[in-house]
């Protein structure tokens, strides 16, 4: 748009220049059929010299030497006439001007309106450039994503195959030892020695209890009554210790059997980090 304005400038100063010459050709004209100058020139000459406005290709001289020539066989000139010369040539003058002051505020007014026009253009194609840009960021971010899943299915397919295959071997490994857990070693919690050497030891104690709570309760009940409750007591409390017993026994089972699976898994993961990834996938990943 700018560039526009500049065109339009350039044929504006053209345009005033044709007029320019134009009006010097009218006043020449006039000039030459009223007759000389009162200097002895012409008015074609005296515009052309006093002006600023030369075409390259233009000849004053020649021009210059015609008038002379030209002027020097006319007669005097009338001044009514002369002043009427001036008069017409004053009227075009004001009547150019006026007309090259209407189109360039005309001109102006245009070019004003271009610029803005060419600035608003200027800042859509800006924001429509940065958009498509950022489309375009966001379209590539896309494509590499894609990319990279497509290469990790690639990779992973057949590690996937492994692994499903791996998580069902684990959990039958899994489940035999959860179905072999009652032949895993007790260790020492909350008993001192073997735990299965103290439930014996607790069993045979009961048997025993059990034998004289019989033997005790042999007799005229009404004269041991008071040993009969006693005993009853006892009987009660025994039960409740050995069912005590046997939860704590279950309970240690369950505590020994974590314990062990806490172990292999430490173990697991310790001998994983050993060996490294790479080497574990291997292990664990039969190629077929």
């Amino acid at each position: 748009m700018i560039i526009k304005a500049k065109n339009q400038t350039a044929k504006v100063l053209f345009v005033f220049l044709l007029l320019s010459y134009y009006v010097t050709f009218l006043v020449a004209t006039v000039s030459r059929e009223t007759g000389p100058s009162l200097h002895g020139k012409s008015i074609l000459q005296s515009t052309f010299s006093d002006g600023h406005c030369f075409r390259p290709d233009f000849d004053i001289s020649v021009i210059k030497d015609k008038t002379v020539i030209e002027t020097a066989a006319e007669p005097d000139k009338n001044p009514e006439t002369e002043k009427q010369n001036v008069e017409m040539q004053t009227f075009l003058l004001a009547y150019l001007t006026a007309k090259m002051e209407n189109n360039t505020t005309k001109f102006k007014a245009e070019a004003e309106e271009r610029i803005f026009q060419g600035i608003q253009e200027e800042m859509r194609l800006h924001n429509e450039v940065k958009e498509k840009k950022r489309q375009y960021l966001l379209a590539e971010k896309r494509r590499l994503m894609n990319e990279m899943l497509d290469l990790q299915i690639e990779i992973l397919t057949p590690v996937a195959k492994a692994a499903k295959e791996f998580t069902n071997n684990y959990k039958g490994f899994a489940t035999a030892v959860d179905a072999t857990r009652h032949e895993l070693p007790i260790k020492n919690f909350y008993i001192n020695g073997d735990g299965r050497e103290f439930l014996d030891k607790a069993e045979a104690y009961l048997k025993e209890t059990e034998t004289l709570l019989l033997e005790c309760s042999q007799g005229d009940p009404m004269e041991n009554s008071t040993s009969l409750d006693c005993l009853r007591d006892m009987k009660i409390k025994s039960k409740e210790i050995s069912q005590q017993l046997s939860g704590t026994f279950s309970e240690l089972q369950e505590l020994s059997s974590l314990v062990c699976r806490h172990s292999v898994y430490s173990q697991q993961a310790m001998e994983e980090e050993q060996l490294g990834s790479s080497r574990t996938r291997e292990l664990f990943c039969l190629k077929h």
